[in-house]
């Protein structure tokens, strides 16, 4: 073996007529490097990518949310609370009252919305709406001077302000389709005005043109809820883990008439979809490396016609055709190795330099976000790793076995 290895590793440096060799030589290698480290790369950046989206959606809505099966409101609220807060695992209970409203602004422009009627301070144990503010506060409290007229406050997301066309101290007015009555005058919906104390942008569109928070207390008070909520939000420590605790949850409770949903089941086609993009770029990045692979087999297969008479010889020697054969696995396995090594090496500076100093950028107007997310993943790096040599190994194949299968006679007969 240690023969056919020397062998091997010597034909990549030959002097006679190797010239042409050679330049195929530097060609399969920066084929097999260029793939490498685009696979590398673009899935650190598909990873970023997944778990910034993650982390903006945990930061935007409560890990676990119960409701009762027949959307009726639920009761004894501190009770459940503290059943729910004995359970291992939950860092956090707070209630919540949810339901579809429109928001009109005092210039006629409207949008639908998801009013959520929540406790401040039990709020910001659940999600972290409050770090994304970006005009006013995250406040109920009508910051307006006494002699103007004085409004609850509500805090909106970025991209209903634009729809609205309102900033931070405008007024708008909420109405509340499921209150509608029919009255002798026509269809009546309850309705409120609302101070905007406060504009968050998460950097997620459904939560930023959607959400609508005003006080639990003015939300009981607007759809006649008195003492009663119709959600419990529960945060937990362990969030892969929110079906499993979602199943405890509603049975620590009782069962019926309670039920619930979590981010998982919420989220799962979106991330469902973020995992396959990132299997198609996977294969079709490959195809580089494919690419590359094919120019091994040409330089191998020029390398087996170069090498004729000195394969004569060896086989004339006493060298196997099998052994021949090696020496030309193990030279295209170098090829692959020394270009799937560099690929890596350079993939993992590229990813550092993206994640450190964020040399390209992007419009975050657009895309929410204003540079590429990186995220290396040592499980991506052995996957690519173990792709690159298998493809270089069956790359090899033919040539090599072309080489052994060459009668040593005929190959000296014209030399």
């Amino acid at each position: 073996m240690k023969v056919e290895l020397f062998i091997g590793w010597r034909y990549l440096f030959s002097r006679r007529n190797s010239r042409f060799v050679s330049i195929f030589t530097l060609i399969a290698i920066s084929g097999v490097w260029l793939g490498v480290l685009s696979l590398i790369v673009i899935l650190a950046v598909l990873n970023g990518f997944h778990d910034d989206l993650k982390e903006k959606i945990l930061g935007s809505m409560p890990h676990i949310t119960l409701e009762s099966f027949d959307n009726q409101p639920i009761l004894g609220y501190d009770t459940l609370a503290a059943k729910i807060a004995t359970l291992p695992g939950v860092v956090s209970v707070a209630p919540l009252i949810e339901s579809e409203c429109m928001a009109v602004s005092e210039t006629r422009e409207n949008s639908g919305a998801k009013l959520r009627g929540v406790d401040l301070a039990a709020e910001q144990e659940i999600t972290r709406v409050k770090d994304h503010i970006v005009s006013g506060a995250f406040t109920f409290e009508d910051p307006q001077p006494e002699d103007q007229m004085s409004y609850p406050g509500a805090v909106i997301g970025s991209y209903m302000a634009q729809v609205l066309r309102v900033g931070a101290g405008d007024v708008i007015t909420v109405w509340a389709p499921r209150s509608i009555k029919i009255t002798p005058f026509g269809l009546s919906a309850s309705w409120r005005k609302f101070r905007v104390t406060g504009i968050f942008d998460t950097g997620l569109f459904d939560v930023d043109s959607y959400l609508l928070y005003i006080s639990l207390k003015e939300a009981q008070s607007f759809f006649g809820m008195k003492n009663a909520i119709s959600n419990i939000e529960v945060r937990i420590r362990e969030v892969e883990r929110a079906p499993e605790m979602r199943e405890k949850i509603v049975a620590a409770l009782g069962g019926y008439p309670y039920t619930g949903t979590d981010w998982v089941v919420n989220n799962q086609n979106l991330f469902e979809a973020l995992k396959l993009e990132k299997a198609v770029m996977f294969v079709i990045l490959t195809l580089i490396i494919l690419v590359a692979a094919s120019n091994i087999v040409g330089n191998l297969t020029m390398l087996v016609m170069d090498k004729t008479r000195e394969i004569g010889i060896l086989r004339s020697m006493g060298l196997s055709g099998r052994a021949v054969g090696r020496v030309f696995v193990f030279h295209g396995l170098i090829i692959g190795a020394v270009g799937t090594l560099l690929g890596a090496v350079s993939g993992y500076v590229v990813a550092t330099l993206l994640d450190k100093y964020q040399l390209i950028s992007i419009p975050g107007d657009v895309y929410f976000i204003s540079s590429f997310p990186v995220n290396m993943q040592a499980g991506d790096f052995i996957l690519v790793i173990a792709a690159s040599l298998l493809i270089s190994f069956a790359a090899t194949i033919y040539p090599a076995w072309r080489a052994s299968a060459l009668p040593p006679v005929e190959a000296i007969r014209y030399e």
